[in-house]
């Protein structure tokens, strides 16, 4: 399973961390599931608050992980799948869908309305091949209007 990913540079091929499958987590995590040592991460073994590189192709198998404290691209904060939809969905479906869900989230985790952040959002959605092998999940991410960050945005109230 593949997924896309909205905002992504459109270039041909498909992004995969280190050899990481889409069940492959490959990096090092402490008591608390965060991540110390980089490492490939696959789509669908991120977990919430992961902080991610995010690879200049738009369609990824897997993302490289990395300690937040470190300079990324992106976090995970929400999960959600796609519902009420017979077959996959429209790209302005998918869109629709996944910005209001994600800016539904958005304040728990970072701790500051959408609207009043300096941060802003993205997401990785399935592609039409994941769709059909089961794959219906929106994955929320937090990026920075430009540039990298180099903190942990859960309840950073930026």
């Amino acid at each position: 399973m593949i997924r896309r990913l909205v905002g992504g540079a459109a270039v041909a091929g498909i992004a995969i961390f280190g050899g990481a499958g889409v069940f492959d987590d490959d990096t090092t995590r402490n008591d608390q599931g965060d991540i110390v040592e980089s490492g490939g991460v696959g789509v669908l073994s991120i977990q919430h608050g992961d902080c991610l590189q995010i690879p200049e192709e738009d369609v990824v198998v897997s993302l490289e992980g990395v300690p937040c404290n470190s300079p990324h691209d992106s976090q995970a904060y929400e999960a959600f799948d796609l519902v009420g939809y017979s077959s996959f969905p429209t790209e302005g479906e998918i869109e629709a869908d996944a910005f209001e869900g994600c800016e539904a989230a958005f304040e728990g985790f970072v701790g500051t309305p959408f609207q009043e952040s300096e941060l802003y959002l993205s997401y990785l959605s399935p592609s039409a091949e994941g769709w059909d092998a089961g794959d219906h999940e929106i994955q929320c991410l937090i990026v920075p209007e430009s540039g990298k960050i180099s903190f942990d945005a859960e309840g950073s109230g930026r």
